[in-house]
C-alpha cells in the first residue's frame, strides 16, 4: 500500500529537511520544493495528499499559489505557514481555501494535530479517503476521549500495519478498530473480525489462514482464511492474548513475512492487511509469566492505543446513556425516553466495572421495564442502584419541615446533599486528585474547587487514603 504523499514548499532547506525526516517517521512519503514554481510542478506531477505551503517564497507568495493548488485534479489539504504571525494573512489564507494556518515556529505535535483534524473533517478531499462519521461513533467530549480520537485518526492516516488496542472489557475496542478502518485509505476494503478466545489453536489456525482440501477430516474443499478475506483492509484479532503457542508462532511469521500458508498447503499467499490486535489483558505481564511470546509482543506493540474505562470519563456517561436510549427507541420504533435527574445522578456515580457494555445493558433493561415517559431510578438494575456510592441518592430527604420551610428551602437542601455526596465520590475515585476529579466530572477545575471550599471538603484526606491503600497493596 502506497504511503500518503506530503509536499513541503519552503525556501529554508534546514527546515524542509528536518520536517521531512519527522514526517517520514510518521509514515509519510515526502517531497521538497524551494520555490512556488517548483512546488506547483511537483504538485501537478505527484498529486500530494497534503501541502505545507510557506507564505514567503522567492518567486511569489504562498497566497498567490493557493488557487493553483486548489485547481489540481485531486485537491490536497493545504496548510499555510509563515514566519510572521499576521492575523490578516491568516484570514486571507483560510478564505482562499487553506485548511489551516500555522505560524513559525510551531511544534511538530501541532502539525500532527492539524493532520489528525483534517483526517476526520475533510471528507470532501478525495486523497484522504475519510468518512467524517468514522470518529463520531465514539461518543464523548471529555479530554481523555478527545485525545483517544486524535490518536485513532493519526493511526488511521498512517501506513502502519500493526496496531495494539488495550482496554478493559466493554471499553469499545472493536468500535475503535472499526473507526480506524473507516477513517483510513483502506475503508473500501473489508473489515474482518475474529475472536481468538472462542477457538482452539487448531481451529484458529484454519480460521486465520484457511486450509486446503483434504488438510484434515471434513476439509472437503479449499477455504480462505480471514487474512485473505481481509486483503487490502483491516483484520481485528480480538482477545489476541488468548492465543495458544502454535497460533502465536504462526501469527508472528505472518506478520513478519506479510504472507500466509494455508493449513495443509505449501505455497505462500501474499496478503496486505492492517492487523489490529485487541486485548483486555496486560501482554507485558503475560510475557513475564511465559504465557505470551516476547517476540510476538514486540511485533504487536508497534503502535499501542489504550482505551479509558468508563469510570475515567464520568462526564461522558449521561451523553452515552442518552445516545443508547435513542438508539433503542429507534430500534423499537418508540419515542425516546429521557432520564430523570435522579437517574442521571445514579448513572454518573456508579463505578461501571463492565464499562460501556454494562451501561448499554442497564439502559436497555431500564427502557424495557419503565412505564412512564422517562427512565427513573427505580427502572435501573439493582446492582447499579445499590452500587451507587451515595447511600440515599435515590430519594434524598430534606431534614427540615417542608410544610414550614417551603419548596425553595427544601430544594436547596436536597441540592446541597447531592453536591456534597457527588464531590466525595469524585474525589474518592480520583484518589484526591482535584484536576482528575474535575475532568471526569466534566466541571471546570475552578468551579470544582469552589464547591469543595463551600462544602468544607479537604482533598488531602483522600490523597492520604489512596497512599495508605498503595502501601497496603505493596
Amino acid at each position: 500500500m502506497a504511503q500518503p504523499l506530503f509536499l513541503i514548499i519552503d525556501d529554508e532547506r534546514n527546515f524542509r529537511e528536518f520536517l521531512g525526516e519527522a514526517l517520514e517517521g510518521e509514515g509519510y512519503a515526502v517531497l521538497h520544493a524551494a520555490t512556488a514554481c517548483a512546488g506547483l510542478q511537483a504538485a501537478r506531477e505527484s498529486l500530494p495528499r497534503v501541502v505545507l505551503l510557506d507564505q514567503n517564497l522567492p518567486d511569489q507568495t504562498g497566497l498567490s499559489l493557493l488557487p493553483e493548488l486548489r485547481r489540481l485534479p485531486v485537491m490536497p489539504v493545504i496548510i499555510v505557514i509563515t514566519a510572521h504571525a499576521e492575523v490578516g494573512y491568516a484570514v486571507d489564507a483560510l478564505k482562499a481555501g487553506a485548511f489551516h494556518y500555522l505560524p513559525k515556529p510551531f511544534a511538530f505535535a501541532d502539525l500532527l494535530d492539524v493532520l489528525a483534524q483534517a483526517t476526520i473533517t475533510c471528507s470532501d478531499v478525495a486523497p484522504l479517503h475519510v468518512h467524517s462519521t468514522a470518529m463520531q461513533s465514539i461518543i464523548g467530549t471529555s479530554p481523555i476521549v478527545e485525545e483517544v480520537k486524535r490518536q485513532l485518526a493519526r493511526v488511521a492516516a498512517s501506513p502502519v500495519q500493526v496496531v495494539l488496542v488495550q482496554g478493559e472489557s466493554g471499553t469499545g475496542k472493536e468500535l475503535a478498530s472499526r473507526a480506524i478502518h473507516a477513517a483510513s485509505a483502506r475503508h473500501a476494503a473489508p473489515f474482518v473480525a475474529v475472536n481468538c478466545a472462542a477457538l482452539s489453536d487448531t481451529l484458529l489456525l484454519s480460521e486465520l489462514f484457511g486450509h486446503e482440501r483434504g488438510a484434515f477430516t471434513d476439509a472437503r474443499q479449499q477455504k480462505k482464511g480471514v487474512f485473505e478475506l481481509a486483503h487490502g483492509g483491516t483484520l481485528l484479532l480480538d482477545e489476541v492474548s488468548e492465543m495458544g503457542a502454535r497460533a502465536q508462532a504462526a501469527l508472528l511469521r505472518a506478520l513478519e513475512q506479510r504472507s500466509i500458508t494455508r493449513v495443509g498447503g505449501h505455497g505462500e499467499v501474499k496478503v496486505d492487511v492492517r492487523v489490529v490486535a485487541a486485548t483486555n489483558r496486560d501482554l507485558h505481564q503475560l510475557v513475564g509469566s511465559g504465557q505470551f511470546r516476547a517476540d510476538l509482543y514486540h511485533r504487536l506493540n508497534v503502535v499501542r492505543l489504550i482505551l479509558p474505562a468508563l469510570r475515567e470519563r464520568a462526564g461522558d456517561i449521561e451523553r452515552i446513556a442518552e445516545h443508547i436510549s435513542r438508539d433503542i427507541a429507534h430500534r423499537y420504533s418508540e419515542p425516546a425516553r429521557p432520564f430523570t435527574t435522579a437517574a442521571q445522578t445514579v448513572l454518573a456515580l456508579y463505578n461501571w466495572p463492565g464499562n460501556v457494555r454494562e451501561l448499554r445493558n442497564a439502559v436497555e433493561r431500564a427502557y424495557v421495564i419503565s412505564v412512564g415517559p422517562g427512565i427513573d431510578v427505580c427502572d435501573l438494575p439493582d446492582e447499579v442502584r445499590l452500587g451507587c456510592d451515595v447511600e440515599t441518592m435515590t430519594a434524598p430527604t430534606p431534614t427540615t419541615d417542608v410544610a414550614c420551610t417551603g419548596f425553595q428551602d427544601a430544594k436547596r437542601e436536597v441540592v446541597d446533599h447531592f453536591e456534597h455526596a457527588f464531590l466525595l465520590s469524585a474525589l474518592r475515585h480520583a484518589g484526591g486528585n482535584v484536576t482528575l476529579a474535575s475532568e471526569r466530572a466534566g466541571v471546570l477545575r475552578q468551579v470544582f474547587q469552589r464547591l469543595l471550599i463551600r462544602h468544607g471538603i479537604e482533598p488531602d484526606a483522600f490523597r492520604n487514603a489512596a497512599r495508605a491503600r498503595g502501601r497496603q497493596s505493596d
